[in-house]
């Protein structure tokens, strides 16, 4: 198969550029804005037309939660109106899309019960109405070849670019160690998600094919930001106190669901659900990135 990844520079793009090969899959990775500006419509058309995928997987977005608030119209932009682009040439050419969605379109509170896909969005932010209007353009305007595989809180080895290559775990180990005070949320809760795991999910996705639409795939498991932290700073025997604070501690410009933890259920319908629990992935990498050090 040949695939196509756009934003194969972030943490879970690249895990997707190693699975491959592993596959035999002959890959074409887009690092960023430089080199595919996934908002200018007519770069988009030339891409596709030279790359001509099988399949392609895009997990670009603006991603910085809090200055979406302020940039309404980018976060459209590259968010919905982008995906709508991806969207139609996808279906035109007969490329599969699977376009990576988030947890944050999602409010589970009050009843705190996972989430499956017949749920109802309930988006609280700029980003998350955004990422929102991607998953819809997806689905509109590739109905034949369009997939949307939503997740949550990642964490894998690459780290995230908009942290300065560091995920929630890396973050609070670097804090740790550096003998800084952690103070970390412990009312929104999660299911943290492996991007090893989540990368061979999506490629098993698209090669068995299951029917496009929607999907969840999250680690199992859940647990608050507070909870997450003090595991990992164990895992990585790092004895040090972290606060338990409420959201509102921060005053983030942008509101966060309470509890966004998705249930996989269509992957489970279909027999596909491969994902494990998010406490063994902590552990592997904590494991396979600190205990060396």
């Amino acid at each position: 198969m040949k695939l196509a990844i756009i934003g194969a520079s972030g943490q879970l793009g690249m895990d997707l550029v190693l699975s491959g090969p592993r596959r035999g899959w002959d890959i074409t990775a887009v690092a960023g804005r430089n080199e595919l500006d996934i908002s200018d419509a007519t770069a988009v058309a030339r891409f596709l037309h030279a790359a001509r995928p099988d399949a392609l997987i895009n997990t670009a977005a603006f991603h910085n939660v809090d200055l979406c608030e302020k940039e309404t119209g980018q976060a459209y932009k590259v968010n919905t109106l982008a995906v709508a682009d991806l969207a139609r040439g996808c279906e035109a050419a007969g490329i599969m899309l699977v376009q990576v969605g988030t947890d944050y379109v999602m409010e589970g509170a009050p009843e705190n019960k996972p989430l499956p896909e017949t749920a109802c969005p309930r988006p609280k932010s700029i980003y998350a109405v955004t990422r929102y209007g991607g998953d819809m353009m997806t689905l509109a305007h590739a109905p034949r070849v369009g997939y949307v595989v939503r997740t949550c809180g990642l964490f894998g080895m690459a780290g995230c670019k908009l942290k300065g290559g560091l995920n929630f775990v890396d973050t609070m180990i670097a804090a740790a160690r550096a003998g800084k005070p952690l103070r970390v949320v412990n009312d929104q809760i999660v299911a943290p998600t492996a991007t090893d795991e989540l990368s061979e999910q999506i490629l098993d996705i698209l090669r068995e094919k299951p029917g496009p639409g929607l999907y969840h795939a999250v680690s199992h498991g859940e647990c608050s930001w507070h909870e997450f932290a003090v595991r990992a700073l164990d895992l990585a025997g790092l004895r040090v106190p972290v606060q338990a604070v409420s959201s509102s501690a921060f005053a983030a410009a942008a509101i966060r669901p309470t509890y966004s933890v998705l249930d996989n259920f269509r992957l489970r319908q279909y027999g596909l659900d491969k994902m494990g629990d998010w406490r063994t992935a902590l552990e592997r990498f904590i494991k396979n990135k600190y205990r060396q050090s």
